[in-house]
């Protein structure tokens, strides 16, 4: 009787059945369930990412990557660089990516930048005036195009732009960009014309979707979570948003022949970078198109089959092996005056 009194007093059991123990275990699993969520939250709101410093940056903002081979061609060609445009919804990691893709051909005849502008549409003037910012600060006097599909479009409006402000555009290359919306094989293409009339159908739980994952897929800066509010809150603006196309880069590609009022200088070599089987756009249509358009400037086509749609990103030696031939047939790198041998 004495050590069961005994037994009973070291470990007293509860009225509800449970002992002393059991809930300090049960504090320690809410304890650890409780910091995991914490640490989650914490790296979805910080956006714990390996894009994250990429994307950290505004629309309509030069980004030249900081790395030996730009500094190195930066002092071989003085005043020159190479500025990428990207394509449709082409975030600024990605438009990063395709430009490290290029950069060792690009690096060949200038240092290479990006222009981050698709996670908010197109605006052409604002592109120009972050150009012209850049190339004041770095005093770039000459200027590579190079236009990842829908970016040609965008290269072809500011190369006039950019010549009637003293830069000369030595080379526009045209990486699978379709010349009209008629090249474009998108099945969908007849719906261009309701872009930001579309969402507005789609409920109110196919817009929270919709809006929490364009804000996700474009974080262009913000953390995770104010990423995700931002893009809901756009899909609920009827003018901003559709599921097939942003509105302002529909509304260019669609009218894109009716806004080029001509201008490229004679001079700028043109550069046919295309897959003659791109799933996306009618490669032959396209280079047709853009010889129609530009019918005094001298052209070069390359081939890079079995490629895809503009994609640097996945084929970097396809596309460097590509662009080298490009610089070298139109913009030949300057001459070096043979070295006289003194004999006395």
């Amino acid at each position: 009787m004495a050590k069961n009194a005994a037994k009973q007093t070291r470990n007293p059991a509860k009225t509800d059945g449970t002992t002393p123990h059991q809930p300090a275990d049960i504090s320690r699993r809410l304890l650890l369930l409780a910091l995991g969520g914490a640490a989650a939250v914490t790296a979805f709101r910080s956006n714990i990412a390996a894009n994250y410093l990429i994307t950290d940056n505004l629309s309509f903002k030069v980004i030249t990557p900081q790395n030996t081979a730009n500094s190195n061609a930066a002092g071989r060609f003085p005043g020159a660089t190479w500025y990428l445009l990207g394509g449709f919804e082409v975030s600024n990691s990605t438009a990063g990516r395709k430009l490290a893709a290029v950069q060792p051909a690009m690096n060949e005849r200038a240092e290479a930048s990006y222009i981050g502008y698709s996670n908010r549409g197109i605006d052409v003037a604002q592109l120009f005036i972050a150009i012209i910012r850049d190339a004041y600060v770095r005093k770039i006097s000459t200027v590579y195009l190079y236009g990842d599909s829908f970016g040609g479009m965008v290269a072809v409006v500011l190369a006039p732009l950019l010549e009637q402000n003293g830069l000369h555009v030595k080379l526009i290359v045209f990486g699978s960009s379709p010349s009209s919306v008629e090249d474009v094989r998108d099945p969908g293409k007849k719906y261009i014309s309701l872009a930001g009339a579309v969402v507005p159908y789609l409920g109110i739980v196919g817009r929270l979707g919709w809006g929490f994952w364009s804000g996700l897929s474009n974080p262009n800066g913000q953390d995770m979570y104010t990423a995700a509010q931002s893009g809901v809150q756009s899909s609920f603006d009827d003018g901003q948003n559709s599921l097939i196309l942003n509105t302002s880069q529909a509304t260019f590609l669609k009218a894109f022949p009716a806004q080029f009022d001509g201008g490229v200088s004679p001079l700028t070599g043109i550069g046919l970078l295309y897959d003659p089987t791109d799933f996306i756009v009618n490669a032959a249509s396209a280079m047709g198109g853009w010889r129609r358009l530009l019918p005094n400037n001298t052209f070069f086509r390359y081939d890079i089959a079995s490629t895809g749609h503009a994609s640097p990103e996945i084929h970097p030696d396809t596309y460097q092996s590509a662009l080298r031939v490009l610089q070298d047939v139109l913009a030949p790198p300057p001459s070096v005056p043979p070295v006289k041998t003194r004999y006395f």
